[in-house]
């Protein structure tokens, strides 16, 4: 007997040591435990950040529409440049009857006409100049937007991956009390057998048990739930391989900002804000290119001509002029039945209405703040507290559980210990899970998503 346990505890510190062994042999920076699940995939918290920025669809679709932007930027740069045009033209006159003093050998004709020209814009009411900053601000404007997709896109992943923590924290759980259950059950039948306890207390515990399985398999599809809404956010296909690492600590416990830190630094900080402040300067500029409808155009126009007159008669003088001119061309819109003041007039409206906007958000900003914080006071405390209550309620049912071992205390009193293990476990998860969430929602409001 003796020699049967030697040699059994000796193949236990066999296996022991060419583990820790296999870590320190390493090929290429890995591990032998590391080629051994090398198949597994795991993805972090950061890396689903990651991959989220690189392949959802709708911040990819704003990333195009600021390069869209800058192609107008491009656009209303152009106007200032001089444009170039080129012509050419023939004619073939053929007389068919001529009538009077008029001499038709002088009707037949071919003309060629060619013109090279080149304008200038030399002045046109800063209208050019307001088009190309207005083009700029509209660029700024959808980076704003498309910084903002992505820090909403952050926010959801990270509930999304919080939540799945907090399930496969609760999966845990679960399994734990069934296994404690488990071991319930079979202490109350030997009881019973034993004619020591009343049948009615084997029915509890398994009635018991059979509740809890229930309960897990609900929670087991909760994760499933969970990662499979991860794996759309992330713009990937659902993968059961793939094993999301992490936990409810991504957060630590130590945010100090106060209320006014927190609403200025969502002041200087948010996308949607500056979008907004970039909208009212485009509407600063429609008013100013409304205004410049009403001022005189003054364009430079220079071009070459080669004209060539062939007549059919003979012993005629054909004709050919080469020239080239230049001019100054002055346009002035004296009336345009109102359309300038009233474009203005809208500008002007649209910039009070944006004036709107920026108060409601900085009015909901400062709301969400307070509220974000004092979800993250209450969540800290409950931590505390429930962390105290789940090493207490264990304590409470091993106790129990020892009692009942002993004939003191009956199966009703350790299934009610039971319970307050795993209420307190649940309730210690859910603190966490509250406190991570708060804190990513102060990030997501302050404009830092990227931010522990």
């Amino acid at each position: 007997m003796r020699t049967s346990k030697f040699y059994f505890y000796g193949f236990i510190f066999v296996i022991s040591i060419c583990i820790n062994f296999s870590s320190y042999i390493s090929f290429d920076g890995y591990s032998l435990i590391d080629y051994a699940f090398a198949d597994q995939k795991v993805l972090s918290l950061n890396e689903c950040l990651k991959i989220g920025m690189e392949n959802n669809p709708k911040l990819k679709s704003a990333k195009f529409m600021v390069d869209a932007a800058q192609e107008d930027v491009n656009a209303a740069k152009s106007d200032f440049y001089p444009s170039v045009s080129a012509g050419a033209n023939y004619n073939n006159i053929t007389s068919i009857d001529a009538s009077g003093p008029t001499d038709s050998d002088y009707i037949d004709q071919q003309n060629t006409n060619y013109n090279v020209g080149v304008s200038q814009v030399l002045y046109a009411g800063n209208r050019l100049v307001n088009a190309r900053d207005r083009a700029v601000e509209r660029k700024k404007m959808y980076l704003e937007e498309s910084a903002y997709t992505q820090a909403e896109l952050a926010y959801k992943i990270k509930v999304v991956y919080f939540e799945l923590m907090k399930a496969k924290q609760d999966v845990q759980v679960g399994v734990d009390t069934v296994k404690r259950l488990e071991a319930d059950v079979i202490s109350a039948r030997a009881f019973y057998e034993k004619e020591m306890a009343p049948y009615a207390q084997v029915l509890q515990a398994e009635v018991d048990l059979a509740d809890v399985r229930q309960q897990l398999s609900r929670i087991k599809n909760m994760v499933d739930r969970k990662k499979s809404e991860l794996f759309v956010l992330i713009n990937q296909p659902f993968d059961s391989s793939v094993t999301f690492l992490g936990g409810l600590d991504y957060y630590s416990k130590g945010f100090n900002m106060t209320p006014e830190e927190c609403l200025k630094k969502a002041i200087s900080n948010r996308p949607d804000l500056k979008s907004l402040s970039h909208q009212m300067v485009m509407l600063e500029k429609d008013v100013e290119m409304a205004k410049g409808k009403y001022y005189p155009m003054l364009r430079l126009n220079t071009g070459y001509y080669d004209q060539d007159k062939d007549y059919d008669i003979s012993n005629s003088s054909d004709q050919r002029n080469t020239y080239w001119s230049a001019g100054v061309n002055l346009t002035w819109n004296l009336f345009d039945g109102g359309r300038g003041w009233y474009e203005k007039r809208r500008s002007e409206v649209d910039m009070k209405r944006i004036n709107e906007q920026v108060k409601d958000i900085k009015s909901r900003l400062e709301a969400g703040i307070i509220t974000a914080l004092m979800s993250l006071d209450e969540a800290k405390e409950r931590i505390d507290a429930t962390a105290e209550s789940v090493v207490a309620s264990k304590e409470y049912y091993d106790m129990e559980s020892k009692r009942f071992q002993a004939g003191i205390a009956t199966v009703s009193s350790v299934l009610d210990a039971q319970v307050r293990v795993t209420r307190a476990e649940v309730s210690y998860n859910q603190a966490l899970l509250d406190y991570q969430l708060a804190r990513a929602e102060l990030d997501f409001m302050t404009g830092n998503s990227f931010a522990k």
